[in-house]
Order: structure tokens, then sequence, then C-alpha cells
């Protein structure tokens, strides 16, 4: 048994739980002119995380636990998390396009990929179909950021 999957996949599947009590709301508040709910997408990946969750538990509890060199906490952890809190800090200032490419970029750049010039692309390309996604299948606007 790998204790830390078990703990990991239970606690995936208590925030999972908690976040689907937020999405029960009566629907006729949030309905959307054209009769789209949003609440649908979020309960989808919430369904989705409690799913990965139990998953995660499950292996815990079948595989036999290994002692990994691998240390948990590192340089490139603190530097992903240091990435991650300025783009939640500067998304609605600075807009989707231009703080989703730099932290992408960032964040791939960190995790060892050094092909700058496709880096570039394939980091322009997914916020490219992340924002056509979001704008004309899930009808879910993104900020445009006051900078730009």
């Amino acid at each position: 048994m790998k204790k830390q999957d078990v703990i990991s996949g239970v606690l995936l599947m208590g925030l999972s739980a908690v976040l689907y009590t937020q999405t029960l709301v009566d629907p006729s508040e949030i309905m959307f002119e054209d009769d789209i709910d949003p609440m649908k997408y979020p309960r989808l990946l919430i369904l989705l995380l409690a799913f990965l969750g139990a998953l995660l538990a499950g292996r815990g509890l079948c595989l036999a636990p290994v002692v990994s060199a691998v240390p948990i906490f590192s340089r490139r952890t603190l530097g992903i998390m240091a990435v991650l809190l300025v783009y939640a800090a500067v998304f609605t200032t600075v807009g989707f396009f231009v703080s989703s490419f730099v932290a992408a970029f960032a964040v791939s750049f960190i995790m060892g990929w050094r092909r700058l010039p496709l880096l570039a692309a394939v980091c322009g390309l997914s916020v490219v179909l992340i924002w056509l996604l979001y704008t004309y299948v899930l009808r879910i606007p993104l900020p445009t950021g006051t900078l730009f």
C-alpha cells in the first residue's frame, strides 16, 4: 500500500465533493439567454477529478510501497509554484492571451524544454485553441485584460 497515493486520492475525492456542492444552485438564477447551464462544464471537471482521485486511491491500495529517490520539493517545484502564483495574480489585469502564453512558456522551460522556437509555437497554438474552445464551444468569455 502506498500511503501517499491513498491520502492524495481521498483528499481529491473530498475536495471534489466540496466543489460539487458549490455548483448546486437554482438553474433559473444563472441560465443564460440561450438556455445554457454554465454549471455543466464545472460539474463534469469535478466528477473527473473525483474519478481520478478514486483511481489514485485504488492504485495506492493495490501497489506495494516503493521508496523513491526523487525529492517532493525541488527548485523546479518552487519555480512552477512561483510562476503559477504570478499567473493567478496578473491573469485579469494582463488578460488571458499574454498571461497564459508566458505561464505556459515558463513552466515548459522550467520542466526542461529547451527548443525555444518550437516551445513558443506550441504555447501560442495552445493558447489560441483554448481560447477557441472557451469562446465558441463552451461560450465562456475569457478575461481580455486592462493592459492589453
